[in-house]
């Protein structure tokens, strides 16, 4: 038996009635583990009685008021007798109904319930990604998640997050009707497993869900190291993983720096699980994984087949994460698994960050090209000042749509004085400042060209020109072009996705398919945006002092590639946005 659970609309099946009054008949096509009026309709609180089908009529009882109205004299001993034979007729009836509901079989659900689930046959399985109630093998209601053979991988990210809403209304009812009240307590910590989910792969031999043919990588999915020297060969005599963990690069974020935490949480907490790590890059805004880093390790063993791959539960074989599902995988639930409850403040995130550090470490990998330039530019930037007896103090500033935490400069930015005073502080020694924004009127800015010696970028490779700029080098006004566009004031999410597209205002920004059907000349843009963010990244991390603002995500990630040991402990990691501390992903 398989109960859909997806919600109405035009091309789903679920049905919401929240006055509905299930009859016997109805509830008679029910799993025996399914029997409450509340799974029906979980919107209907007060209906959480056990229903049951209808008995035979009970044998009559002696009348308590006699015929015609007349008083019959009674007494103690009779009035006894009648409750005796009351209680007695009331027990046989209720034996006889728990007997006739153990025992009696159910017949199979064919067509709709009216109720906030559409019940289908087992040949009749939703043509769309929906979680769904099934009869396991031992005739008790599991939940699993039906995922079309033939259905696109990735889904769109509101399909997971429909799934994952649902997956929890399911548990949550299964629970109830099996009255485990005390276990759904238990539920609430990480790694506590659901009784109530029955996974993919379990379900598929059992014969609930169709067999899916393995089809080998997906086509979005990242070229491993093994294969990247094969050349694309096809790898033989590989099982498929037993379990794994699937980082969906699509985001409706436009910074590249939430990508890069995520999958570096993602990376970490596979590696702790025990799963093969695969990257799909589908429907990145920023194109290809390969764009920008060498590929990752090989996990040594064949992904499954998608229709196993579900971003609900955590505790399923191979589960998917992507932006839409981060807080289902790294949520309230994570954070308390994860943090030291012993430790205080930033301390208490050690093994959250040693999770980030184990994804940097196996994942930043640059490309040759920019990873060469990146040690040439070090060296060249930072072993004179060392040589000398100095200190190098990198400094990343955030403009744009991000704004810091410190409430006098919500809807500002941090003076650039703050970043000068606090780079000073950090050693009696002489300090070569080291900067990367996205905003390029910081470089010009007085604090840091009359700074003693004047501060310099950290990559000049990508560069990131105001119109002010462009027009300078550009020397004589082309008389073709209307109009030069800068890069002005930062990092702005609609700037970015309108980059190289027909755009008028704002409101074409909102119309823009920003991952599908992208032209050429826009994509080479944003690659240009990226590869620029990972070289100043690169460069600043290799500072012997690091300043700046940690409501960027920039600056935590630079907190992860300077290490614990030297980030937290030594305190060569600085925050100049108030007195707010590290911390790993931030909702």
């Amino acid at each position: 038996m398989i109960i859909n659970a997806t919600k109405k609309a035009k091309s789903m099946h679920a049905r919401r009635n929240p006055n509905l009054s299930v009859t016997a008949t109805a509830y008679a096509q029910l799993s025996p583990s399914v029997t409450s009026a509340s799974f029906l309709s979980p919107t209907a609180a007060s209906r959480r009685s056990l229903l049951s089908p209808s008995g035979p009529l009970s044998p009559s009882l002696p009348s308590l008021i006699p015929r015609h109205g007349k008083k019959q004299p009674s007494s103690g001993k009779s009035r006894s007798i009648q409750r005796v034979l009351a209680g007695i007729i009331c027990s046989l009836i209720a034996l006889y109904l728990i007997i006739h509901h153990l025992f009696t079989p159910r017949p199979q659900p064919t067509g709709d319930v009216d109720s906030d689930y559409e019940m289908v046959g087992a040949g009749a399985l939703p043509d769309v990604p929906t979680a769904v109630v099934v009869q396991d093998a031992r005739g008790n209601a599991r939940w699993t998640v039906s995922i079309p053979p033939k259905a696109d991988f990735p889904l769109r990210p509101d399909q997971y997050q429909e799934i994952c809403h649902q997956s929890m209304e399911l548990s949550k009812q299964l629970q109830q009707e099996a009255r485990m009240g005390p276990i759904m307590k238990r539920m609430l910590s990480y790694y506590a497993k659901d009784q109530s989910y029955l996974d993919v792969q379990e379900a598929v031999e059992q014969g609930l869900l169709p067999a899916s043919q393995h089809e080998g990588r997906p086509h979005g999915f990242v070229d491993d190291v093994d294969i990247a020297a094969a050349k694309n060969a096809p790898i033989n005599g590989l099982a498929v993983c037993d379990r794994s963990l699937t980082y969906v690069m699509e985001t409706q974020d436009a910074g590249f720096g939430s990508t890069l935490l995520r999958m570096w949480m993602s990376y970490g907490l596979a590696m702790k699980e025990k799963r093969a790590f695969f990257v799909d890059d589908t429907r990145w805004p920023y194109g290809r994984f390969s764009t920008y880093f060498t590929p990752p390790p090989s996990p040594g063993c064949l992904p499954p087949p998608t229709s196993h791959m579900v971003p609900c539960p955590h505790s399923a074989r191979h589960i998917v994460v992507s932006g839409a599902t981060v807080r289902q995988t790294f949520g309230h639930a994570f954070t308390e698994e994860f943090e030291d409850a012993r430790k205080m403040r930033v301390q208490r995130q050690h093994r959250i960050f040693g999770l980030l550090r184990t994804g940097y470490e196996a994942l930043f990998k640059l490309r040759s090209d920019d990873a060469s330039y990146v040690t040439n530019r070090a060296e060249t930037l930072y072993a004179p000042v060392a040589q000398d007896g100095g200190i190098n103090v990198g400094m990343h500033v955030r403009h744009g749509d991000k704004h810091p935490y410190e409430y006098q400069y919500q809807k500002d930015y941090i003076p650039l004085d703050r970043y000068i005073d606090t780079a000073r502080e950090q050693s009696k020694k002489k300090a070569a400042l080291i900067v990367a924004s996205d905003d390029p009127s910081v470089y010009e800015s007085p604090e840091f060209t009359t700074f003693n010696p004047p501060a310099n970028r950290a990559q000049d490779r990508i560069v990131l020109a105001t119109k002010r700029a462009l027009e300078a080098a550009q020397g004589k006004k082309n008389p073709w072009i209307d109009e030069v566009t800068g890069w002005e004031g930062g990092f702005y999410r609609d700037i970015f996705f309108s980059l190289g597209q027909p755009v008028g205002n704002a409101n074409d920004v909102d119309s823009l398919d920003n991952n599908e059907k992208l032209p050429e000349s826009a994509l080479r843009l944003r690659e240009l945006v990226g590869r620029a963010y990972l070289m100043d990244l690169a460069v600043l991390a290799q500072a012997d002092r690091v300043v700046c603002t940690v409501s960027s995500i920039g600056c935590r990630i630079l907190a992860v590639m300077f290490g614990w040991d030297r980030a937290i402990i030594k305190g060569e990691w600085v925050n100049v946005d108030g007195q707010f501390e590290w911390k790993g992903i931030v909702w």
